[in-house]
């Protein structure tokens, strides 16, 4: 599942992985990602992506994909990633020390507070909006897991 808010004029993003991603999910994802790298440079700061990741591990093909979009020079986000998967954690900050330099400035949380302060400070101010827009995401996130799932699929 994927689900995201953006508030552009704002330099502002949530965006939330879970579960098994469907094609459909992959292409809004990517999307998302090409809608920041649009809004950027017309920004006077970096956008602030808070990317909550609770997902299957990608394929090869998908991998691929994400450090194409992500090794672009437009695509420059602070992105604070929220994860309670220690081997996602760890898979992440590995990336960081062997990978090429990322456009983008990113660090991996535990926790949604200790990545919205990292994005406050990063950014030099309080990003209210922001913390509202992870607030509804979780909410929504959340419903939508509770629903029961249709038994013909």
């Amino acid at each position: 599942m994927y689900l995201s808010r953006n508030r552009w004029e704002f330099g502002i993003a949530v965006w939330w992985v879970t579960g098994f991603q469907t094609d459909e999910d992959w292409e809004q994802e990517f999307a998302d990602m090409r809608e920041l790298m649009a809004h950027s440079p017309k920004l006077p700061f970096r956008p602030a992506v808070l990317l909550y990741l609770d997902c299957s591990r990608p394929n090869a093909m998908r991998r691929k994909q994400l450090a194409e979009m992500s090794a672009l020079p437009a695509y420059n986000p602070y992105l604070a990633i929220v994860t309670t998967d220690p081997e996602l954690r760890g898979a992440q900050v590995a990336m960081r020390w062997v990978g090429p330099p990322p456009q983008c400035e990113k660090m991996v949380f535990e926790t949604t507070e200790g990545a919205l302060a990292w994005l406050e400070e990063k950014r030099g101010r309080p990003l209210s909006a922001l913390r509202i827009m992870a607030m509804t995401v979780e909410r929504t996130a959340s419903r939508m897991r509770a629903k029961p799932h249709d038994a013909r699929r």
